[in-house]
């Protein structure tokens, strides 16, 4: 079976078994946990640690120090790759560093949670029945969970992922809207 993310930053496919992924690097692994480290991937990049949280982090941790030490640091390097932002940051000691991992590690688990409550949508192509379905789902905890009928085509998909994606907006704005006439 051949599972893609068709709404995700850059092309996602994994070939599994529908247990374990039988494909590349990551053959034998379970498909879960080969879901979770693509969903962290595919946010990693868009994590932005904001100067202002890690000041308050700091003054939190009464480490009056390193919350000096935020201003001084160019703001550039608190967003963009994981791997950038720690060379930068390394410089600062120890004790800046662990804070900035704290704080990052903080907003990482933020954004995997919106990402895991996101409408997509998804292909999976079971070669042996040569059956192809396009739905809408998101991934929760590694389970890919589908929530729309198989569409035949992307186009058809994308108009009902829209018009989901609508009702979900409005569905809050209706339930503060029934809160204030009580």
């Amino acid at each position: 079976m051949i599972e893609r993310w068709l709404s995700s930053n850059r092309p996602i496919q994994i070939e599994h078994d529908g247990r374990f992924v039988r494909d590349g690097e990551n053959d034998g692994q379970s498909i879960s946990t080969v879901r979770q480290e693509r969903i962290q991937e595919e946010v990693e990049a868009q994590i932005e640690v904001k100067p202002l949280k890690l000041r308050q982090y700091f003054l939190q941790q009464g480490n009056f120090q390193d919350a000096e030490k935020v201003e001084q640091v160019d703001a550039t390097i608190f967003q963009g790759k994981r791997g950038r932002m720690l060379a930068e940051v390394s410089f600062a000691g120890t004790s800046f560093l662990e804070g900035f991992l704290s704080v990052y590690g903080m907003e990482l688990d933020q954004a995997v949670k919106r990402y895991e409550e996101k409408l997509q949508l998804f292909e999976v192509e079971q070669r042996e029945r040569k059956q192809k379905a396009i739905f809408i789902g998101r991934v929760r905890k590694g389970d890919l969970e589908q929530l729309s009928e198989g569409f035949p085509t992307v186009q058809e998909e994308k108009r009902k992922l829209s018009s989901m994606q609508q009702q979900k907006e409005n569905v809050p704005q209706q339930f503060v809207e029934m809160k204030r006439e009580e």
